[in-house]
């Protein structure tokens, strides 16, 4: 039996999940709702959750406040977010569920399908990582949170050297030779490691430029990385990606 708790301090948003989850997962079982996020709080010590439905913003105690009173936490959270873009990328890079306002069935289906083939409790770093992210939204994520799966291992992107697509998987390489395999996408480890300077060279492959170490043409076209692995370059990226790695590797 999966257990769920709710704490959102406006009764439409409490109702529509109730009413969508139980929609979509007859067999989870609410244990509890709260609009007072005190009372949430002292019922999740005495009856902890599998997964527990968190709004940030509250009144007297906002969602953040109210998992730093739980720590270490020994289920899984979902927050309930009007959060902007830069938040939302904080929530991803650190792997911790989130859910956005307005709240839609095909959401809340997708949600709760991510959540059960990733089904790892949150931990303490995973937290404090989120906490880094949203502190200062000037500055760069330096670290990204790994769904193994056993937990979550938290590296330095810049240690990434390039991540290989295994259908809903994701194989990621670091330069010290710890290969992760992850339940993330390629296309959702791209979307995150874009702005860092990664680049998707085939529809299996996202490379970090800075471990490319030659280019090999024959064949359509391939990269030697720094782990002597040969990464094959589509078709339709060869010259752009070309030109972008001959002026980098010029001055290597």
């Amino acid at each position: 039996m999966t257990k769920i708790i709710i704490i959102d301090d406006e009764n439409h948003c409490i109702n529509v999940l109730e009413n969508l989850i139980q929609k979509v997962h007859a067999d989870y079982t609410i244990i509890g709702v709260f609009t007072n996020p005190l009372e949430g709080l002292e019922f999740i010590k005495r009856n902890p959750p599998d997964l527990l439905f968190l709004d940030i913003e509250m009144p007297n105690l906002n969602g953040f406040s109210l998992l730093d009173n739980l720590l270490p936490i020994d289920f899984d959270v979902i927050f309930t977010t009007a959060y902007d873009q830069y938040a939302i990328k904080a929530f991803q890079y650190s792997a911790i569920n989130y859910l956005l306002k307005p709240i839609s069935e095909k959401n809340i289906v997708k949600t709760l399908s991510n959540w059960e083939k990733r089904r790892n409790k949150t931990s303490t770093k995973q937290w404090q990582l989120l906490q880094d992210h949203l502190k200062d939204s000037s500055k760069d994520c330096f670290q990204i949170a790994l769904p193994t799966g056993v937990g979550y291992q938290i590296v330095e992107i810049q240690n990434i050297m390039r991540c290989q697509s295994d259908s809903n998987y994701t194989y990621i390489f670091c330069k010290d030779n710890n290969k992760v395999l992850i339940s993330r996408t390629l296309k959702e480890i791209e979307e995150l490691l874009t702005n860092h300077g990664f680049i998707r060279v085939h529809q299996s492959h996202l490379i970090n430029p800075k471990f490319v170490n030659g280019i090999l043409k024959q064949d359509g076209g391939s990269l030697i990385m720094h782990d002597e692995a040969e990464i094959p370059v589509s078709r339709q990226k060869s010259k752009q990606i070309n030109e972008i790695l001959k002026t980098m590797l010029r001055f290597k």
